[in-house]
Formats: C-alpha cells, sequence, structure tokens
C-alpha cells in the first residue's frame, strides 16, 4: 500500500514543492489549506503520515498536533511539524507536545523525503504491532479443537449484545446445544474420536448459522449460538434446523466406523421474558437444555416465561 499523507499547509508555493518532492516517489498526498479541511481529511480518510505546518490562519498547528495524539487510534500515525521557527525552544515545545519529528524552513527536498522515509518505517511496524496484537486477541478467544469462539469470548459478546438489545428494545435470543450421550463415545471409541466428533459438529452448526449469529463452543460437547434480532419462535425454529443438521447424517471416526449423532438445544429469548442479566438469559436456557435431555433428547426446548417483555416492538409468543 503506498504511503499516505496529509498535508495541511497555506502555503501553496510550499505545497506545490512537497507535492511533487513526494509523489515522484510514489506517495500519496492529500493537501489540506486550513485546519478545519484538514481535520476533517483526517477524520474521513485513511492516511499514514500527517505533514502540519504549525503557522496555520485558523489554528495553531500544536493544537492539531495534540488533538491527534489524543486520539487512541492514531496511535499507529506519525506527525512531523513544519516550521518557519528554527530555534531549539520550538523544536522542543513541538515535540514534547506529541510531534514525531520536525522540519524547519525552508528545507532540502532530501531531507523532507528521508524523514517521510523514516517515519514511514516506524509506521509500519507499529501497524505491525496492531495487527500481531489483533491476531493474538482473535486467537486467545478461540477454540483450538473446533476453530470457534471459545466459552471466554462468549461472555464478552452476549454482555454487550444484551445490554444493546435492553437498551434498544431489540429481540435478542440464546440456544444452548449439548451433544447427546457423548461420554459414551469417548468411552467406547476414544478421546480421539471424541475430538473428530466435536469437531463436525462445529463444522455443521457453522454451515447452519446466520452471518449475523455468534456461534461458540461453550465447554466440553456443549455449544451456544448468539442470535440478534430473534425472537424466541425464531430461535426454536433455529435450534430445529440445528438438530436437524446433526441427526442427518453419521458422523465417520477413524476405522471406518460412522456414529450416528443427536443433539439437544435449549432456547431463552429477552424479546420473551424481562431477564436482568444476560447470565440470567444463559441460565433460562440451560433449564431448556436440562427439560430436553429429561423428555428424551433429540429434541428443542423453550424457556419457561417469567415476566414477560415490555416493549413497543415485542411480539408475544406462545410459552413453551
Amino acid at each position: 500500500t503506498p504511503c499516505r499523507i496529509v498535508l495541511i499547509d497555506d502555503d501553496p508555493a510550499i505545497v506545490r514543492l512537497l507535492k511533487k518532492i513526494l509523489t515522484d516517489h510514489g506517495i500519496q498526498v492529500t493537501a489540506c489549506p486550513t485546519a478545519a479541511a484538514g481535520l476533517e481529511v483526517l477524520e474521513q480518510q485513511e492516511w499514514d503520515i500527517c505533514l502540519l505546518d504549525r503557522g496555520l490562519p485558523d489554528s495553531d498547528g500544536i493544537e492539531i498536533c495534540r488533538r491527534i495524539k489524543a486520539e487512541a487510534r492514531f496511535d499507529a500515525r506519525q506527525v512531523i511539524m513544519l516550521s518557519g521557527y528554527d530555534s531549539l525552544e520550538a523544536l522542543v515545545e513541538a515535540l514534547n507536545l506529541g510531534a514525531d519529528d520536525y522540519i524547519t524552513k525552508p528545507f532540502h527536498s532530501a531531507e523532507v523525503l528521508a524523514r517521510v522515509n523514516a517515519s514511514r518505517r516506524v509506521v509500519e511496524m507499529q501497524q505491525q504491532l496492531v495487527e500481531m496484537a489483533r491476531q493474538l486477541e482473535e486467537f486467545s478467544g478461540r477454540d483450538d479443537l473446533t476453530g470457534i469462539f471459545n466459552r471466554r469470548h462468549f461472555r464478552k459478546t452476549v454482555a454487550r449484545a444484551f445490554d444493546h438489545s435492553r437498551r434498544y428494545h431489540r429481540p435478542l435470543s440464546v440456544a444452548l446445544i449439548d451433544v447427546d450421550h457423548f461420554k459414551k463415545v469417548n468411552d467406547s471409541f476414544g478421546h480421539q474420536a471424541g475430538d473428530i466428533v466435536l469437531a463436525e459438529v462445529a463444522k455443521r452448526f457453522m454451515r447452519s448459522v446466520r452471518s449475523s449469529d455468534y456461534l461458540a463452543r461453550y465447554g466440553g460437547e456443549e455449544f451456544v449460538v448468539l442470535l440478534p434480532e430473534t425472537q424466541l419462535g425464531d430461535a426454536l425454529t433455529f435450534g430445529e434446523k440445528l438438530r436437524a443438521a446433526i441427526a442427518c447424517a453419521p458422523v465417520p471416526i477413524a476405522g471406518g466406523e460412522a456414529l450416528p449423532l443427536t443433539v439437544s438445544v435449549g432456547t431463552a429469548s429477552l424479546d420473551h421474558t424481562q431477564f436482568n442479566s444476560a447470565a440470567e438469559m444463559i441460565r433460562a436456557a440451560d433449564q431448556a437444555l436440562y427439560r430436553a435431555k429429561r423428555n428424551g433428547r433429540n429434541r428443542v426446548e423453550a424457556e419457561r416465561r417469567r415476566t414477560q417483555r415490555s416493549t413497543a416492538t415485542a411480539k408475544v409468543q406462545p410459552t413453551a
């Protein structure tokens, strides 16, 4: 990706010179004559380096630099100050207030290019570190065996989704799924076969969920799916879809064996019951799952209504 520079300077001659120096070396330059125009570009466009004149007609460049450095989303960005003040005090002040480099006017084209390239290397390194941190966070939230999200990541996600749904009066459902008689698989065929079964169950679930749904391994042989914008009746239909996806065909394991499998599903919905917390909604789904197990397995059960949710958008669903 070409280096992207936002140049904020009100001197047309300086702008022309800098644009020629930089574009001749494959650098993209967006020039802005005022602080206001520059801030708008910084907010709306992707950029790597800001070349910022200190003496702008509508603001002190130092204030713009301070605002940029106060934004965490700009951490992997560089600010190079341009100034006609060549005193040591002016340089130290700019660096102390957040500038990453300082170029005094008049300047030599080779110096500008060298400083921009140095800042570019820093930006690339910082962006790599940000991406590495993102990947580490992503990996820490994934289940090693199935590749789907793990319980730790689910807890964070369901808490945010629950708060959003309750604040804006939007439907939210959850489905807890348990592989029936999974202990017998491990006891009869070994834990390696059990791992194959869990990985295959996760694959079938992934083919069944919508792009807006959130699938995670809840622990052991249990899975969970968070269903935004989904009422209880639709959650029951979705649970039946998951049940059928597992019961439709046996799972091949080592040695030519193919194991017939079933799952039990429990559902709960914030649109159906006035839950006080995400944990309470999960407990209701877990109780429904327990009933599914008790009533013969390979079935879908819904939570039993306690306090109906009262919202303008909620639809009355039949009690389970």
